[in-house]
């Protein structure tokens, strides 16, 4: 019997997380990466940085998009632009016959989120959105919620950080993150949806009222950018189930990677907590000294190995994955609510078009 041709995978942009992608997907043989294009209009510094991604995974440096752009060439495109470009990206993917993966924030608007969306279904090709919902400790919680261990939910504690000491070598130029040019905004764009989507997918709920409070107290690069480095928002979710989210780019994260994330859920019956980095393994040496590391890796690297190739298989068959354009949709116009608390200092109800999340990932064996 003849093998199954492995899936075309071409990079559109390739500034930003496209390396991690690459490396990930390089690793299956049921993908192969066939090319990075870029804009023949891009600056000079993203066209050299995406010809570099393209040298370092071994495939050819596309000098303009439409050459790219062609379902003869390839079956699945992948967008690692800079956030403000991703909602143009994908847009030309899908008038292009294509699927497209979208890396997160899916677009810096929730207009932009409609245009993609319009351009999906004017297309019929499926979209995804990177995300973490794919975290085993979110997945085990969530059947422990299904399971009824935990009666009701009643508030979530989400925090969310990134470290410091991480930023020079996990983000590929810090103007990716703090330009608004380029970014769109500052951490609550970059980081809130992640702790959203979690409340949603735990609770089922939407967001009805939201108050934020932003600063900028670490990171000089987002003071001089005008953008915050750290937020605390309060939510009032539908029934009366209430929850706070803390995150931030802090000096030194209480995690083993460059991100820290975890989770307290307090039920009518029970308490539980999760975190993205356990189970770990710790080891004591004779001298006092203890090592940890998380069981499957850090968790950016163990979530994302759990979510890539699948989604690329879904999007190259025609499946739409389980996190769909309207859930990022939806964390979106939440994250626009709270930037809007934030600047008038109060807190802000939440438009009530908001969609229903879609079904949870699928269970990984």
């Amino acid at each position: 019997m003849t093998a199954p041709q492995p899936v075309r995978v071409g990079f559109l942009s390739g500034v930003r997380h496209a390396l991690p992608y690459a490396d990930l997907l390089g690793k299956d043989a049921r993908v192969e990466i066939v090319g990075v294009a870029e804009g023949y209009d891009a600056p000079a510094w993203v066209r050299e940085d995406s010809e570099a991604a393209a040298r370092s995974m071994g495939v050819r440096f596309h000098q303009d998009l439409p050459s790219l752009l062609d379902p003869e060439l390839v079956d699945v495109l992948v967008v690692c632009s800079e956030p403000t470009r991703h909602a143009s990206l994908a847009v030309a993917a899908l008038e292009a016959g294509l699927p497209v993966l979208v890396d997160k924030p899916v677009a810096t608007t929730s207009k932009e989120v409609e245009t993609i969306q319009q351009a999906a279904a004017l297309a019929g090709r499926p979209v995804g959105i990177v995300n973490r919902l794919d975290s085993p400790a979110v997945q085990r919680l969530r059947r422990w919620v299904d399971a009824g261990h935990l009666g009701l939910p009643l508030h979530i504690d989400a925090e969310w950080f990134a470290g410091g000491a991480h930023f020079a070598t996990s983000v590929e130029r810090p103007e990716l993150v703090v330009d608004p040019a380029l970014s769109g905004g500052g951490e609550l764009l970059n980081f809130l949806l992640y702790p959203l989507d979690y409340i949603r997918h735990l609770t089922g709920l939407e967001v009805v009222e939201i108050y934020c409070e932003a600063a900028t107290l670490f990171n000089e690069p987002h003071r001089a950018s005008g953008v915050e480095d750290c937020a605390v928002v309060s939510l009032l979710l539908e029934r009366g189930v209430t929850a706070t989210v803390t995150l931030g780019r802090v000096p030194a994260a209480p995690g083993l990677g460059p991100v820290s994330s975890s989770l307290r859920l307090l039920g009518s019956h029970g308490h539980a907590t999760a975190d993205d980095d356990f189970p770990q393994v710790r080891r004591y040496d004779t001298e006092g000294g203890v090592q940890s590391m998380p069981v499957e890796g850090p968790s950016s690297v163990a979530i994302l190995r759990r979510f890539l190739v699948p989604c690329i298989l879904d999007l190259a068959a025609g499946r739409q994955p389980n996190y769909s354009l309207a859930d990022a949709h939806t964390s979106l116009a939440v994250t626009e609510a709270a930037y809007r608390s934030a600047q008038l200092n109060q807190p802000v109800r939440v438009g009530t078009d908001v969609q229903t999340i879609s079904a949870g990932p699928k269970e990984t064996a």
